[in-house]
């Protein structure tokens, strides 16, 4: 390291970047040279933990002179090293590289199972970039290094431990065998050419984000040492809080001390008010601190909201946010902790017009370029399943090269056939059920496409191949969808693009083959390993970790996630303990949790508004520790905790006050023109039951798109069951003409015939067959005593129809199927039968549709229709119903259930629904309201619940 007095620890406060640039300005000033201006700073060299901090620093030079000046240069410690001209020093051997070479280790040993090989490679790719950044190298042999973790383990003939050893040694040797320098070694080796090259090295100025033992690895601490003999090197940090330097960090000092007499980290989520802290030496500090300083540096600075619930505390987010920007200040950070509460913070602000610049970025496998790729492999390794497929057709990156009307008509007339003919999966299924549906131009389209996508599945699908050439295949596959241009237009995608043409570049040597399976595991990690930036917004508001906020000059901060889950270091990996770590000479947990603590202290001292959301839930858990112990001091030393209620709201986005203010609850009105003049029975059942959803169903034609059946849901059983009896008492119109036995069979035999098809594809199916198989003895002694009464199955799905006139001569046409027409005794006169019955199969239970039937309207519009069928009026014709009736089949015993109502027969049910339905669409065309009722038998079901409004007014 340099000599002491070439380093230097600054006071971390508000001021510390115009004390750097006062310092900064002062090693130029003192440089030997005379010749060097005073105002041309361009020949230092100033080297910073990151690139926020080097501008941080340029900004506060701007402030300390006060002529214009010709900037040092700025960078980072490890790009300057990887950018400096040097001769003859080797490449780095990519990370993705070592990362298959392990992972090709762990497989020929057959070491772990394959799903988990390519998470323990990564891991101990890491681990070793660890080892070497830190210059530590293992034993020369297998043996020594297993006594050493013995040691540290203090364990003795462990065999897990053994294998850890084996694991770790082995793969440490397979690695250096191979001759692939990691890239800790190559910038290692970097350093010392550039420590010696004296002649041609500029003088440094150093800022580092802590103290040089804690902020550099030894290369670095010996390489200023080194430069320091041959120029001039100056090297800057904030100052420790041991030092107790200002008010500020007197008190972090006390909260968070390493004294032995110190409240340990663990035991302060444990604590949550002062009383706990009782036989605690917190408050023997806390007692000195309050004598010390009679006011708290921390009043007015660190604020800590306490919520219940995630949303709540993203709109406690939002609403400090807002009141922060109402006060004029301009330079503010969201800590993302919790990304999850980030995100949300993130969109509530957006919907309020307030941009939010991300530094965390979001993972490129989070973008829609990754679930375009993610999908088609899906569609590859899941036999092309329907919703994959369509999902696929359905991503903007796709089909790039047809115009968009023409795409969507052909992905529509797919989607439609797919969903008619519920076919599950399978391409050459799908093209088949695309040929015979849709228009001649669209269907056209929809088989181009199932085409380009079998092609496209050829490519990513079957075989072994090296990683390289999955990525070719991919890229192959990609063209022939037409994604690439796509790709190319958008930020994400380009991003994505350039990843797996660096991954096919650097892994084009290994030679390694793989199943796609193992492949797409791969491609599904280096996705995730790499963060996409959005650089194109520009905003006061900026979301950052907290690694990156430290010593920032922002004006407020907002730590989102201040709970002990979140507030928190990572979690370790499999291999090594703290004192296996110690004894090895890595970081251990400690040294994090005070890395941790660091971090927090820089945005404390240097950010004048802090505030920290706390959410109160069993996820998150207690208070994290460190704020924690200074809510708990502050208690103890000044009689305050730092907690505050949070703000209320935010203001909502202005409203533009012309736009039309939406009703409480939904209640329509039907245009004229769209009240249609065709309804089925259903739309009227509909319209009794909820107005609003007649509205959306049948005015607007909002119903549901048919969904493709993946299994057997009990609509598919009552229409199966349907199936099932018109077949049977199409061949057997007598059932009491068949012995018992016959009988059985033969209905067994249609029920065979229906259900088995499906169970083919649908294997859980067998279960409703089974439940309608309990069934069938019980329908069939109904169906004999029906016999016995004199009662014939005559038709079965018969059509029906009616005409009404309504006011100003418009008419309705009405329109149904009944189940089943069952006639009674001999015909007379004109061949009409002396009774007719109309029958409604439901695979419900009678005391389900008793709950019902009193304000049922189906079986009233039956007969209703069925009379006017036969042309006869409805009070002389013996052809008119005697009988409306469900026949119940979910019970032990088969029943029917009458049409109800008020009214005292049949026929006056009938005229009374008939007046009703005229009354209820001439109010339709004079402008009647079509309100949601919201009653819950109807809600369950409904595929449009929310868009009325009524779970808001519930």
């Amino acid at each position: 390291m340099p000599s002491p007095d070439q380093t230097l620890a600054v006071i971390a406060d508000e001021s510390f970047f115009d004390t750097l640039a006062s310092r900064l300005l002062e090693f130029h000033a003192s440089r030997a040279d005379a010749a060097v201006a005073p105002a041309d700073l361009s020949g230092i060299l100033v080297l910073t933990p990151s690139t926020a901090i080097g501008a941080e620093l340029r900004a506060a030079l701007a402030r300390a002179s006060s002529t214009a000046l010709l900037l040092p240069r700025f960078d980072t410690m490890k790009n300057w090293a990887f950018r400096a001209p040097l001769e003859n020093v080797p490449e780095p051997f990519p990370p993705s590289g070592r990362v298959v070479l392990l992972y090709e280790a762990l497989r020929v040993r057959d070491w772990f199972d394959e799903a988990a090989r390519w998470e323990i490679a990564s891991e101990i790719a890491a681990l070793f970039d660890e080892l070497s950044a830190r210059s530590i190298a293992l034993p020369e042999d297998e043996g020594t290094f297993a006594a050493r973790l013995e040691e540290a383990y203090a364990l003795d003939d462990s065999p897990p431990l053994m294998f850890e050893a084996r694991i770790v040694y082995e793969l440490w040797k397979a690695l250096n065998l191979s001759g692939a320098l990691d890239a800790n070694l190559v910038y290692q080796a970097r350093l010392t050419l550039l420590a010696r090259d004296a002649e041609k090295a500029p003088p440094l100025f150093v800022v580092l984000d802590a103290a040089p033992e804690e902020a550099l690895i030894p290369a670095e601490r010996e390489f200023l040492r080194r430069a320091a003999k041959f120029r001039r090197v100056g090297v800057f940090h904030p100052a420790p809080r041991e030092e107790r330097a200002t008010p500020l960090l007197r008190v972090l000092d006390a909260a968070w001390s390493r004294k032995p007499d110190a409240l340990d980290a663990s035991d302060a989520s444990n604590i949550s008010n002062a009383s706990d802290a009782s036989n605690a030496p917190l408050r023997e500090r806390a007692r000195a601190l309050s004598r010390i300083l009679p006011q708290s540096p921390l009043v007015g600075r660190l604020r800590i909201l306490a919520v219940e619930g995630r949303e709540a505390e993203a709109r406690a987010a939002v609403a400090q946010t807002g009141e922060w920007l109402r006060q004029g200040l301009r330079r503010i950070a969201l800590i993302a902790q919790d990304r999850l509460t980030a995100r949300r913070v993130r969109a509530l602000l957006e919907r309020r017009r307030i941009l939010v610049k991300d530094e965390t970025g979001w993972k490129l496998s989070t973008s829609r370029a990754a679930a375009t790729i993610d999908t088609l492999l899906e569609v590859a390794a899941g036999n092309a399943w329907y919703s994959d497929v369509l999902d696929l057709f359905k991503s903007p990156y796709v089909f790039s090269d047809l115009g968009e009307d023409e795409r969507a008509a052909g992905v529509f007339a797919l989607e439609t056939a797919i969903r008619r003919t519920s076919t599950q999966n399978d391409l050459l299924k799908m093209r088949r059920c695309a040929a015979g549906v849709g228009a001649p131009e669209a269907k056209s389209v929809a088989l181009a496409l199932i085409d380009r996508l079998t092609e496209a599945v050829s490519f990513v699908s079957g075989g072994r191949a090296s990683l390289s050439e999955w990525l070719v295949r991919l890229d192959k596959a990609l063209q022939v969808l037409g994604a690439l241009a796509p790709f190319e237009t958008d930020a994400a995608g380009r991003a994505l693009l350039k990843l797996l043409e660096e991954r096919r570049v650097e892994l084009s040597a290994n030679t390694a083959l793989f199943s796609f399976g193992v492949w797409r595991t791969w491609l599904d990690r280096e996705m995730e390993s790499v963060n996409f930036r959005d650089e194109t917004i520009e905003s006061p508001v900026v979301l950052t970790p907290l690694k990156a906020a430290g010593l920032r000059r922002f004006e407020a901060a907002l730590i989102l996630g201040g709970d002990s889950r979140h507030l928190a270091v990572d979690a370790r990996g499999r291999f090594f303990n703290d004192s296996v770590r110690r004894a090895l000479g890595l970081l251990t947990r400690e040294d994090e949790e005070n890395a941790l603590r660091r971090e927090l202290e820089h945005v404390l001292s240097v950010v004048p508004h802090v505030a920290a959301t706390w959410c109160q839930d069993e996820e998150s858990g207690p208070l994290a520790p460190e704020l924690a112990l200074l809510s708990i001091l502050h208690e103890l030393a000044w009689g305050d905790d730092l907690r505050e209620a949070c703000l209320a709201s935010c203001p909502e986005p202005e409203v533009d006050p012309d736009a039309p203010v939406d009703p409480a609850f939904a209640a329509p009105v039907a245009p004229p023109d769209l009240i249609p003049e065709r309804v089925s029975t259903s739309a009227c059942k509909t319209l009794v039951a909820c107005p609003y959803l007649f509205f959306a169903r049948h005015v607007l034609g909002l119903g549901e798109i048919d969904e493709v059946r993946e299994e057997m849901q009990k609509n598919d059983y009552g229409n199966f069951v349907h199936r099932v009896l018109e077949a049977f008492h199409t061949r057997h119109p007598l059932v009491s003409a068949l012995e018992k036995d016959e009988a059985r069979a033969a209905l067994q035999t249609c029920v065979d015939e229906v259900f088995d098809p499906y169970i083919t594809d649908d294997f859980p199916a067998i279960a409703w067959k089974g439940r309608w198989e309990k069934r069938l003895d019980a329908y069939l002694d109904w169906q004999r005593a029906r016999e016995a009464a004199g009662w014939r199955c005559a038709r079965s799905e018969v059509e029906v129809g009616s005409t009404l006139t309504l006011d100003g001569g418009k008419r309705l046409e009405l329109h149904g199927r009944i189940d089943r027409v069952d006639t009674m005794g001999p015909r007379v006169g004109k061949g009409l039968p002396q009774g007719v019955a109309l029958l409604d199969y439901k695979t419900q239970k009678p005391s389900r549709i008793e709950e019902y039937i009193d304000d049922d309207v189906q079986l009233a519009l039956y007969a209703l229709m069925y009379g006017e069928e036969t042309g006869k009026s409805t009070t002389e014709n013996a052809g008119f119903p005697k009988e409306a009736a469900y026949v119940a089949l979910d019970d032990e015993e088969i029943s029917t259930v009458e049409s109800g109502g008020a009214a005292a027969s049949l026929e006056e049910e009938v005229k009374l629904q008939k007046e009703r339905l005229l009354r209820v669409f001439n109010a339709l065309y004079a402008g009647a309201k079509l309100p949601a009722h919201g009653a819950s038998r109807v809600c369950a079901y409904c595929e449009i619940y929310g868009l009325c409004r009524v779970a808001d007014h519930a």
